[in-house]
């Protein structure tokens, strides 16, 4: 029953998160906005929806452990999971002077969510603080672009009611796919006896990093690079400081001091991994990925 409800969740998940993102950059490009203003805000938070609506629910059934680790196993997962698969599908080019401002913002907030956890309790103070740097962070992102635009494949050429009700249609999908896919992960976690934290940061993460796979996927067979190192980047500062910062401002969260000897470095190793990379001959080696790939998978293996 535990893997029907992790099934049906983490589908209805991906398509919940698909049908608001297409959506609400369809009506935002509808209303004239510019489209790297719709990179930044609709499309970096829709990917990021299902970490933040599965981690508020989480937190809200007392079992905060999953809403943290969630976050953390999606980071990583982000890194060595969907960037080594990608770049095995098709070369990716990863250009430093590119990406270098938001790879420190992310190191940044994962050094912050280092020195607020450290007490083991994420509080609504310090979620507020996570919140008002996301706010800062889209600012400062809207008025000093990088030059990156939005896809054009993210656009439906629909009626507005057919995209205001894709809209709907994502949201009730992703509150429901949430709900019936962390009481799945709670279930399977008692039910082996697993703790919670290592449920969220392996089935957990996994589920809610199935959009930024497809995306960063596809993006690579479309020989579209920068569309699959903009969505992994985004999305990891979008899970520190927007899933963290909101989910914590409705719930304070508990986060195990354990995760800071083996998971949290990991999560920061493959963020300063991502700067060497960068550095090298582009497009990114098979070898190099596969590295990558590999270390997600001796991530899990150490985890259980």
């Amino acid at each position: 029953m535990s893997l029907i409800f992790l099934a049906v969740g983490s589908t209805m998940l991906y398509f919940g998160a698909e049908w608001i993102v297409k959506g609400g950059v369809s009506i935002a490009a509808r209303l004239g906005i510019p489209p790297l203003v719709i990179g930044l805000t609709v499309v970096a938070f829709g990917t990021s929806l299902p970490e933040l609506v599965v981690s508020i629910i989480a937190a809200m059934e007392g079992s905060s452990e999953i809403a943290v680790g969630n976050v953390i196993g999606s980071n990583i997962a982000n890194v060595g999971l969907v960037l080594g698969l990608s770049a095995l599908i098709f070369p990716i080019s990863i250009y430093y002077n590119n990406i270098k401002r938001d790879l420190y913002i992310y190191l940044a907030g994962s050094a912050l969510f280092v020195f607020f956890a450290f007490d083991g309790r994420l509080s609504r103070f310090e979620g507020m603080i996570f919140f008002i740097s996301l706010i800062f962070y889209v600012l400062l992102s809207i008025r000093h672009p990088n030059g990156e635009e939005t896809s054009s494949e993210d656009r439906l050429d629909a009626p507005m009611g057919r995209l205001v009700a894709y809209l709907i249609g994502g949201i009730l999908l992703l509150g429901f796919g949430a709900d019936l896919f962390v009481d799945g992960a709670i279930f399977m976690a008692r039910l082996l006896g697993i703790s919670e934290i290592i449920i969220g940061m392996s089935v957990v993460a996994f589920g809610t990093s199935l959009p930024e796979l497809a995306t960063s996927a596809m993006a690579a067979y479309h020989k579209e690079s920068a569309i699959s190192i903009g969505n992994i980047i985004g999305s990891n500062i979008f899970n520190i400081l927007s899933v963290l910062g909101i989910s914590s401002m409705i719930q304070p969260l508990d986060s195990p001091k354990s995760i800071m000897t083996l998971e949290v470095p990991i999560m920061i190793g493959y963020g300063l991994v991502m700067i060497l990379i960068a550095k090298l001959n582009q497009p990114l080696h098979r070898i190099a990925s596969s590295i990558l790939l590999a270390g997600y998978f001796i991530f899990l293996y150490l985890l259980f």
